[in-house]
Protein backbone atom coordinates (compact mmCIF):
# COMPACT_ATOMS: atom_id res chain seq x y z
CA UNK A 1 0.00 0.00 0.00
CA UNK A 2 2.98 2.70 -0.59
CA UNK A 3 1.64 3.56 -3.80
CA UNK A 4 -0.97 5.75 -2.68
CA UNK A 5 2.05 7.18 -0.56
CA UNK A 6 3.70 7.87 -4.08
CA UNK A 7 0.64 9.09 -5.86
CA UNK A 8 0.54 12.32 -3.28
CA UNK A 9 3.99 13.09 -3.02
CA UNK A 10 3.82 13.39 -6.58
CA UNK A 11 1.07 15.90 -7.24
CA UNK A 12 2.65 17.55 -3.91
CA UNK A 13 5.98 18.13 -6.06
CA UNK A 14 3.79 18.99 -8.85
CA UNK A 15 1.97 21.61 -7.15
CA UNK A 16 4.76 23.48 -5.29
CA UNK A 17 6.73 23.13 -8.68
CA UNK A 18 3.92 24.79 -10.57
CA UNK A 19 3.41 27.30 -8.18
CA UNK A 20 4.84 30.75 -8.78
CA UNK A 21 3.96 34.47 -8.32
CA UNK A 22 1.40 36.22 -9.67
CA UNK A 23 3.97 38.94 -11.83
CA UNK A 24 5.17 35.74 -13.26
CA UNK A 25 1.79 34.32 -14.21
CA UNK A 26 1.05 37.37 -16.22
CA UNK A 27 1.68 36.89 -19.47
CA UNK A 28 0.35 39.01 -22.11
CA UNK A 29 1.10 39.76 -25.98
CA UNK A 30 3.90 42.43 -27.08
CA UNK A 31 2.43 45.60 -27.09
CA UNK A 32 3.10 47.27 -30.81
CA UNK A 33 2.62 50.73 -31.06
CA UNK A 34 0.38 51.96 -34.58
CA UNK A 35 2.47 54.24 -36.33
CA UNK A 36 0.15 57.28 -36.65
CA UNK A 37 -2.85 56.12 -34.74
CA UNK A 38 -4.13 59.33 -35.10
CA UNK A 39 -3.89 60.43 -39.01
CA UNK A 40 -3.05 64.05 -40.03
CA UNK A 41 -2.44 65.15 -36.15
CA UNK A 42 0.88 65.79 -34.00
CA UNK A 43 0.31 65.13 -30.69
CA UNK A 44 2.37 66.78 -28.06
CA UNK A 45 2.94 66.60 -23.74
CA UNK A 46 1.57 70.07 -23.19
CA UNK A 47 -1.34 70.41 -26.08
CA UNK A 48 -2.51 66.67 -25.14
CA UNK A 49 -1.22 64.09 -22.71
CA UNK A 50 -0.73 66.77 -19.65
CA UNK A 51 -4.28 66.79 -19.27
CA UNK A 52 -4.66 63.11 -19.02
CA UNK A 53 -1.78 62.65 -17.22
CA UNK A 54 -3.01 65.39 -14.29
CA UNK A 55 -7.03 64.20 -14.67
CA UNK A 56 -5.90 60.31 -14.38
CA UNK A 57 -2.64 59.93 -12.72
CA UNK A 58 -1.74 62.82 -10.41
CA UNK A 59 -3.85 62.19 -7.58
CA UNK A 60 -1.22 59.23 -6.59
CA UNK A 61 1.48 59.94 -8.75
CA UNK A 62 2.32 62.82 -7.03
CA UNK A 63 5.72 64.29 -6.52
CA UNK A 64 6.55 62.72 -3.77
CA UNK A 65 4.33 59.77 -4.91
CA UNK A 66 1.60 58.73 -2.62
CA UNK A 67 -0.80 54.92 -2.52
CA UNK A 68 2.60 53.00 -3.08
CA UNK A 69 2.94 54.54 -6.59
CA UNK A 70 6.19 53.74 -7.70
CA UNK A 71 7.28 57.11 -9.68
CA UNK A 72 5.80 60.80 -10.09
CA UNK A 73 4.15 61.88 -13.47
CA UNK A 74 4.22 65.45 -12.26
CA UNK A 75 6.56 67.17 -14.94
CA UNK A 76 6.83 65.87 -18.63
CA UNK A 77 10.06 64.42 -18.22
CA UNK A 78 8.61 62.26 -15.49
CA UNK A 79 5.92 61.21 -17.69
CA UNK A 80 8.25 60.62 -20.95
CA UNK A 81 11.18 58.69 -18.61
CA UNK A 82 7.95 56.17 -17.41
CA UNK A 83 7.08 55.85 -20.75
CA UNK A 84 10.81 54.97 -21.97
CA UNK A 85 11.38 52.70 -19.02
CA UNK A 86 8.19 50.82 -19.73
CA UNK A 87 5.89 51.74 -17.10
CA UNK A 88 2.82 54.07 -18.65
CA UNK A 89 1.55 52.99 -22.07
CA UNK A 90 1.80 48.94 -21.19
CA UNK A 91 0.21 49.52 -17.84
CA UNK A 92 -2.41 51.56 -19.28
CA UNK A 93 -3.08 49.51 -22.64
CA UNK A 94 -3.52 46.75 -20.53
CA UNK A 95 -6.24 44.75 -20.12
CA UNK A 96 -5.10 42.71 -16.90
CA UNK A 97 -7.44 43.45 -14.07
CA UNK A 98 -3.92 43.41 -11.55
CA UNK A 99 -1.99 45.45 -13.62
CA UNK A 100 -4.41 48.37 -15.47
CA UNK A 101 -3.30 52.13 -14.43
CA UNK A 102 -5.82 53.59 -13.19
CA UNK A 103 -6.57 50.88 -11.11
CA UNK A 104 -9.63 49.38 -10.75
CA UNK A 105 -10.75 51.29 -7.44
CA UNK A 106 -10.35 54.30 -9.28
CA UNK A 107 -12.30 53.92 -12.61
CA UNK A 108 -9.89 51.36 -14.40
CA UNK A 109 -8.73 51.49 -17.93
CA UNK A 110 -9.30 54.75 -19.66
CA UNK A 111 -11.39 54.68 -22.84
CA UNK A 112 -9.91 53.73 -25.75
CA UNK A 113 -9.81 57.03 -27.14
CA UNK A 114 -7.54 58.61 -24.41
CA UNK A 115 -5.11 55.68 -24.73
CA UNK A 116 -4.94 56.00 -28.94
CA UNK A 117 -4.04 60.36 -27.52
CA UNK A 118 -0.98 58.28 -25.22
CA UNK A 119 -0.18 56.00 -28.66
CA UNK A 120 -0.18 58.63 -30.63
CA UNK A 121 2.04 60.58 -28.46
CA UNK A 122 4.68 57.92 -28.71
CA UNK A 123 4.42 57.17 -32.23
CA UNK A 124 4.98 61.01 -32.74
CA UNK A 125 8.36 60.91 -30.81
CA UNK A 126 7.24 62.37 -27.23
CA UNK A 127 7.18 65.61 -27.99
CA UNK A 128 7.37 68.04 -25.56
CA UNK A 129 5.57 71.12 -27.57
Amino acid sequence: MKSPIYVLLFFAILFLVSCGSDEEAVTEPPIEIDPDPIPGKTTTYVADVKAIIDANCIECHSNPPTQSAPMSLVTYEDVKDAEVNGELYPRMFTSSFTRVMPPPEEGGRLPDATIKIIEDWIADGLLEQ
